[in-house]
């Protein structure tokens, strides 16, 4: 496990933050004084998937922090759900932002997966908290890599739904059925799609252990098959291996960690609690924002996640990488580099 921490020194270095009396460890690079960029990674990852990107841009003028987040790594790995909820998951984010920093903002919150979703989120605190609370946001800009801003999600898949059984569509269907049954397929296959794509989230989200052994079967062999599934073997056999050994240390406490991320129902926590408050567009985010989406993502729809983000983020740039995956900062780090 001590190699797991010290490989990579030559480019950064380790370290750990007490927050509320939990520990985060992080992986830093570039120069502390400048301004801060955050990592957030996804599952079931660690601040290790973001290596390429540390060392291209450690000499380029800011403060490098791939953060091992809450349930991951090296960092604070409670067992129990109610410890992910995305108030505390976002909470860890905005304190650690402001312990790393003088002025208590990042310059730029980089998430994939998981970490996007999170980040997602923390941006749409932020902007709200500079709009109503005295400019007391903590992101200046973000950076999505293949990570649903779940809001949007959610409408693209409810709205799709109510224009296939509205009545209006319901009547064309006795007087044309032929084009009515096509338009509607044609709606509804990205919904479709998503569904059988998202069948692994059913599996993570059953309880402890259920999920736990099914995951670390055959020596975490699915988590194998994940990185293998990744085109041109831009995951080495040696860093499958990295990934496992950290996975399975603790007694499984961050595969445990990561699976509770799933169980928490955290992806629409922060956007839900805005409405309740009666936020006019609860997840609207106005700060720069850059999506990178790998088209060809075996876990994610395409459309079901970036159609439509314009309406909820106004300042929006998205580039498509029409033949990457999920996975798209570790299998073209250099394309998804130079598109930032």
């Amino acid at each position: 496990e001590s190699r797991l921490y010290t490989e990579c020194s030559d480019f950064g270095q380790h370290k750990t933050l007490m927050v509320d009396g939990k520990s985060f460890h992080y992986f830093e690079a570039g120069d502390v004084s400048k301004p801060l960029i955050l990592f957030m990674h996804g599952f079931p990852e660690f601040w290790y998937s973001w290596r390429y990107q540390l060392r291209a841009l450690r000499d380029m003028g800011y403060h490098l922090v791939a953060l091992d987040m809450r349930g991951a790594g090296g960092s604070f790995a409670p067992s129990e759900v109610h410890d992910y909820n995305a108030n505390l998951l976002l909470t860890d984010i905005r304190e650690i932002i402001q312990k790393l920093t003088k002025n208590g903002r990042a310059e730029c919150v980089v998430g994939h997966d998981w970490g996007a979703v999170i980040a997602w989120q923390a941006a749409a605190q932020s902007w709200e908290w500079d709009q109503y609370q005295d400019h007391s946001g903590y992101i200046d800009r973000l950076i999505i890599l293949n990570g649903p801003h779940t809001g949007v999600l959610a409408h693209n898949i409810y709205s799709r739904f109510t224009d296939v059984f509205q009545y209006r569509n319901l009547k064309s269907l006795m007087s044309n059925p032929v084009s009515t049954i096509t338009n509607s397929w044609q709606l509804l296959q990205p919904c479709i799609d998503q569904a059988l794509k998202s069948f692994y989230a059913f599996i993570f989200m059953m309880p402890s252990p259920i999920a736990e052994t099914w995951f670390s079967l055959k020596d975490f062999e699915i988590h194998e098959r994940i990185f293998k599934s990744i085109p041109n073997e831009a995951i080495t056999e040696e860093e499958i291996n990295i990934y496992k050994a950290v996975f399975c240390a603790n007694n499984n406490a961050c595969l445990t960690g990561g699976l509770n991320y799933y169980r928490s129902q955290a992806a629409r926590g922060f956007f839900e609690d805005q409405k309740r408050r009666g936020i006019k567009q609860p997840g609207f985010i106005g700060i720069p924002t850059l999506v990178i989406w790998g088209d060809q993502d075996l876990a994610l729809n395409k459309d079901l996640c970036t159609l439509n983000l314009e309406k909820l983020v106004s300042n929006l740039k998205i580039v498509h990488l029409p033949e990457a995956q999920h996975f798209v900062h570790e299998e073209c780090p250099d394309k998804s580099r130079k598109s930032s």
